[in-house]
């Protein structure tokens, strides 16, 4: 167990819901988003400053991805919508270019949540319902994609999702895992070389003799021992959860609504976490959705990819 590691603050604004960071290992910069003010954000590592844009045409941004050999080009998640955008890195405006996918009829309430690109340039991503339109712990009705450019677009993997969050996959073992933070688990899936998920089964349950606790699991990363790294929302923290399901660390956040995680740094040796201020402020530390950085935790993380198109 780690015990001596270090959390601080990066630069850049406190936001109103922070998610998705995504470390780019060729610009040696953390991408990150505040959801509901659709802008997206540039943490440079070596010039220590965050960038932000407002992305032009867009009412949401859940997650950001880089497109595998696109100049300033990314994919962000825009309510029933996935966009392609082009943002150079710096201004305070990106502009979209086109809708490259988006929900059907029948889910008119939904909106994208969380998204990640797999090893193969794969973008999942799941749904949930709109605020706007129901209260998302208690309906069930989003569904978790795989958005796959060479074949097809949009397949759907399965349904009666209440919010989806964290995705993280160990390549090693050919394992998806999968947060849905309105059932309170993390799921595990096998995963077929065509990118589709089979035998899933709860890995982590978050319950309390079966109970729902006030604090419930968020984004995810994995390292590249394959512990699991769980944002915590309502709990300031994240848990460092080792491949026999226990958890090793908690790793407290000053911030009360920890949203998700990403390795980053030159060697991926640093967890970055997002937090969010809205609905609650920290009175203590003035910190809720700050973006902080944690070092000393003697683990690497594994890759994030581009998204193939």
């Amino acid at each position: 167990m780690t015990t001596n590691y270090k959390v601080e603050e990066i630069p850049g604004p406190q936001l109103d819901l922070g998610e998705g960071p995504h470390w780019d290992i060729k610009r040696q910069s953390l991408y990150y988003v505040s959801l509901l003010e659709a802008t997206i954000h540039r943490f440079d590592y070596n010039k220590k400053r965050v960038f932000s844009a407002k992305v032009e045409g867009c009412s949401f941004a859940s997650f950001i991805v880089p497109v595998k050999g696109g100049r300033d080009e990314f994919v962000i998640g825009d309510g029933h919508r996935l966009v392609l955008i082009t943002w150079d890195g710096t201004s305070t405006k990106a502009r979209l270019i086109k809708i490259i996918a988006q929900l059907g009829t029948e889910e008119r309430d939904q909106r994208w949540n969380d998204g990640k690109v797999d090893s193969r340039g794969r973008l999942f991503a799941g749904t949930m319902i709109d605020e706007s339109k129901g209260n998302p712990f208690e309906v069930n009705v989003g569904n978790f994609y795989r958005y796959d450019a060479g074949k097809g677009g949009l397949v759907r993997q399965f349904n009666d999702v209440f919010i989806s969050n964290g995705i993280a996959w160990n390549d090693q073992t050919k394992k998806i895992y999968y947060a849905d933070s309105g059932a309170y688990d993390i799921k595990e899936f096998d995963v077929d070389d065509n990118g589709n998920l089979n035998n899933g089964k709860v890995w982590y349950d978050f319950k309390e003799k079966g109970r729902k606790p006030i604090h419930f699991p968020d984004g995810m990363t994995i390292d590249a021992e394959g512990n699991l790294y769980v944002a915590i929302f309502y709990g300031a923290k994240v848990l460092k959860i080792n491949s026999r399901g226990e958890i090793d660390t908690e790793i407290n956040v000053p911030a009360k609504q920890v949203t998700s995680v990403a390795f980053g740094g030159p060697r991926l040796d640093e967890l970055y976490v997002t937090t969010a201020k809205r609905q609650f402020t920290d009175p203590t530390t003035g910190s809720a959705g700050a973006t902080f950085k944690v070092t000393n935790l003697g683990v690497t993380g594994t890759p994030m990819n581009e998204l193939v198109l």
